[in-house]
C-alpha cells in the first residue's frame, strides 16, 4: 500500500511556499535547468550532469524542488526583456566559513542574503522589488564582489542580453532549498546557523531593494581611499591593508599604478604607500628590488595573480584613468556556451553582447573577427596566435566547470527527421499569413489554389534556431527543401520582388511530405 496522502493544510502550505519561492526567483520563462549530482571532484565540489530544458516551468516542479521529490531546479535570472529581479555572486571557495562571510557582509551593510550552494560554497543573493536591467544588476554585483574579495567569482546574470531567436538561453543557477526540510542548500542566518524556508522569506523581505535603492547602493565612502583613478582591486587592498603573503606582488602592482599616475615621483611615492598601506611594511631592501624591476619597462597589472585577482572588477577598472586597457584585442570575451548539435554551435559574450560561432570561428581568430563584424558591427584587434589560443583554452575550461554551459540537443530522432518536423510546425502551427504581404512579417503564407506554402528562408532559419536546431546551415536547409520539391523563387510583394521559397503545402491532415528514406539517409546523431 502506498503512504498516506498529506493532509489538506500541509498541501496548501507546500503550494503556498512554492508559489512564493517561484515569485522570488522569477526569470526566463522559455527555459530552465536541472542538475543531478553524480560525484565529488578532487576539490570536494559536487559534480554531475546539468541539463537545459526549453519549456516553461510549473508550480508542481517548484513543489517537487522544495520537497526534494523531483529534479533540482535551475533558473536563468535574465528574462525575455533582458531584465531581472535577482542576481547572485557565486562564491566557489572550499572550505568556506559561511558565518565569517555573513558577518563581513553585515559589517559592510550590504543587503545580501547568503545561501549554501550545493557544493558547500555560497550564493550571495541580491533581490529587487521590481525588474531592473540585467546590466544594472551585473554592475552592482561586480562592485560588491570586488569589495568582498571575491572579484573572480561568477556573477549571475551572466548575460545582459540574450539572442533567444538564435537559441541562446544564457546560463542558469542551481536554486537553493532543494529538499528544504533536510537538504543542504539552506540560507545562512547572521548567527551562522541554517535558516528554514520561512526564515528565508523573512530575510528576503528584510533585504529586498527597490530599483532606486539598488542604484544608490554604495560600499563605503571612498573619499580617503587612495588610487581612486586606478584599479579598484588596489583600492580594496589598501583599504584593508596588504598583509604578509601578498606584499611583494601587491607592491609590484601598486608600483605599476604609481608609474602611470606619478611618472616623475613614483619612486618616492612607492615608499610612502609601503609605509601607509602594508602591514607590516616590506623591508627597504625588498622595496628597492621591486622598484628596480619596475624601472626596466612599463609593466601591465598582474590581474590573474594573488592578491589582486580576488578583488577584480574589470568593468569598473576599464573606466578608470589608470585602470586596465579594455582588453588586449579591444574585446572582452566571456561565458562560452556550447550546444551539442551536429556540428556544435557556440555562443560567447563579446563586450557583453552574445555572439554565435561555429567551431572554426572559435579556433581561428580571423573567422572570429569576421563573425564580430557580421553580427556586432565591430572589428576586434588581432592578437598573437599564442595569446588567442590561451584565451580560448581558458574559456573552454571555465565552460566545462560551469553548470548548464554545455547544452545537450535532443537525440530522439534523426537530424533529417527533426528538420522536417520543424518545417511542418513552421508552416502549420505558428501564426500563418492571411496574404502574401504578411510574408514580410515573418509568417508563412499558403496559397490553397496553388497548393503551395511560401516563406523567406531567413525566417525559417530563425525559427529553427529559436528551437535550438543548429545542425543545418543555409545551404543545407535549401537542399532539404529541394528534396521535397521546394524551389527558390520570387514573389512581387508591395510592388517589390521578394526572394522566397515555395514548398508543397501540408494538407489539413498534415500529410507527410518528407522524402522516402534512402540508402544515403542521415543516421541518428
Amino acid at each position: 500500500m502506498g503512504g498516506a496522502a498529506a493532509p489538506p493544510f500541509l498541501l496548501e502550505k507546500i503550494m503556498s511556499d512554492a508559489k512564493r519561492f517561484a515569485e522570488i526567483f522569477d526569470g526566463l520563462q522559455a527555459a530552465y535547468g536541472t542538475y543531478r549530482i553524480d560525484r565529488k571532484n578532487n576539490n570536494g565540489k559536487n559534480v554531475g550532469k546539468a541539463s537545459v530544458i526549453k519549456a516553461p516551468r510549473t508550480l508542481e516542479m517548484w513543489e517537487k524542488h522544495l520537497d526534494g521529490t523531483g529534479d533540482a531546479m535551475g533558473i536563468i535570472p535574465i528574462n525575455e526583456e533582458n531584465c531581472c529581479k535577482w542576481g547572485c555572486i557565486d562564491v566557489d571557495t572550499y572550505p568556506l566559513d559561511h558565518k565569517e562571510l555573513v558577518q563581513k557582509i553585515r559589517r559592510m551593510k550590504l543587503p545580501l542574503v547568503i545561501c549554501r550552494s550545493k557544493s558547500g560554497g555560497a550564493h550571495c543573493f541580491l533581490f529587487t522589488t521590481e525588474w531592473v536591467t540585467a546590466k544594472d544588476m551585473q554592475d552592482v554585483l561586480r562592485h560588491i564582489a570586488g569589495a568582498l574579495g571575491y572579484g573572480g567569482s561568477e556573477i549571475f546574470p551572466k548575460q545582459i542580453f540574450l539572442q533567444l531567436d538564435r537559441g541562446d538561453v544564457g546560463n542558469f543557477l542551481n536554486m537553493s532549498f532543494f529538499d528544504a526540510e533536510d537538504g543542504l542548500r539552506y540560507a545562512i542566518q547572521d548567527s551562522g546557523e541554517s535558516a528554514t524556508l520561512a526564515q528565508f522569506f523573512d530575510m528576503h523581505e528584510k533585504f529586498v531593494q527597490t530599483p532606486e535603492q539598488l542604484m544608490a547602493l554604495t560600499i563605503e565612502d571612498d573619499s580617503t581611499v587612495p588610487i581612486k583613478d586606478g584599479p579598484p582591486c588596489l583600492q580594496a587592498l589598501c583599504r584593508q591593508m596588504i598583509s604578509e603573503g601578498g606584499r611583494n606582488s601587491g607592491l609590484f602592482n601598486v608600483g605599476v599604478y604609481l608609474r602611470k599616475a606619478y611618472p616623475d615621483s613614483w619612486e618616492s611615492e612607492i615608499l610612502v604607500y609601503n609605509a601607509k598601506y602594508f602591514s607590516p611594511p616590506l623591508p627597504l631592501n625588498e622595496v628597492n628590488v621591486v622598484a628596480k624591476q619596475l624601472q626596466k619597462k612599463d609593466y601591465a597589472y598582474m590581474c590573474r595573480d594573488a592578491p589582486i585577482n580576488a578583488y577584480c572588477n574589470a568593468e569598473l577598472c576599464k573606466t578608470r584613468k589608470f585602470g586596465i586597457d579594455a582588453a588586449v584585442s579591444g574585446a572582452t570575451i566571456a561565458n562560452l556556451r556550447k550546444y551539442n548539435s551536429s556540428p556544435p554551435v557556440w555562443f560567447m559574450d563579446v563586450n557583453s553582447q552574445p555572439l554565435e560561432l561555429d567551431t572554426e570561428a572559435l579556433m581561428l581568430q580571423a573567422a572570429f573577427q569576421r563573425a564580430c563584424v557580421e553580427q556586432l558591427n565591430f572589428m576586434p584587434k588581432s592578437v598573437s596566435k599564442q595569446m588567442w589560443e590561451g584565451r580560448i583554452n581558458t574559456l573552454l575550461q571555465e565552460m566545462s566547470e560551469t553548470d548548464g554551459s554545455i547544452v545537450e540537443v535532443s537525440q530522439d530522432a534523426s537530424t533529417q527527421g527533426q528538420f522536417y518536423e520543424f518545417l511542418e510546425e513552421f508552416c502549420t502551427v505558428m501564426q500563418k499569413g492571411e496574404n502574401r504581404e504578411e510574408i514580410l512579417l515573418r509568417r508563412p503564407f499558403t496559397d490553397d489554389d496553388e497548393g503551395k506554402t511560401y516563406f523567406r528562408l531567413k525566417d525559417f532559419d530563425a525559427y529553427l534556431r529559436k528551437n535550438r536546431f543548429f545542425e543545418y546551415k543555409s545551404h543545407k536547409i535549401a537542399q532539404r527543401l529541394r528534396d521535397i520539391n521546394g524551389e527558390a523563387t520570387s514573389l512581387k510583394i508591395n510592388g517589390k520582388a521578394t526572394r522566397v521559397w515555395s514548398i508543397p503545402s501540408f494538407s489539413e491532415h498534415l500529410v507527410n511530405i518528407r522524402p522516402a528514406a534512402s540508402a544515403n539517409a542521415e543516421p541518428p546523431f
